[in-house]
């Protein structure tokens, strides 16, 4: 019907470059729920809005995002809009996860095949 809209919505995106904007949307929202946080809080508690570490976020976050989304669509995962939006806003969560599972220490290559393995090595 209208493509981006389908009812259906069983397909992904007819451009799978499109998930990077709602990856990037995604982290971009996340950014605004963080602002939309501070109406409850104290004017004394209030973060320096003229700060650039404030705003930083605001361009991180959606990079990330968008960062994510990429390499999932370069390497052949077909994102559906929703799925794109939610890796946007967890891209950091995601990203850590992966720094701290990655292995500290190299992984031993396998011994080549017809060659035999000395035991005592």
């Amino acid at each position: 019907m209208f493509g981006l809209f389908a009812v259906e919505g069983t397909t992904p995106v007819d451009d799978p470059h499109l998930a990077v904007w709602f990856a990037a949307g995604g982290g971009l929202a996340a950014n605004f729920l963080t602002l939309l946080d501070l109406r409850n809080t104290p004017q004394a508690q209030l973060p320096d809005f003229k700060s650039i570490f404030y705003w930083l976020p605001f361009v991180l976050m959606p990079l990330l995002g968008a960062g994510l989304a990429y390499a999932y669509v370069m390497s052949g995962v077909e994102l559906k809009p929703i799925v794109a939006v939610n890796i946007g806003i967890t891209a950091p969560l995601i990203l850590r996860a992966m720094a701290n599972t990655a292995p500290t220490t190299p992984l031993k290559p396998p011994d080549p095949p017809g060659i035999p393995v000395d035991p005592t090595a």
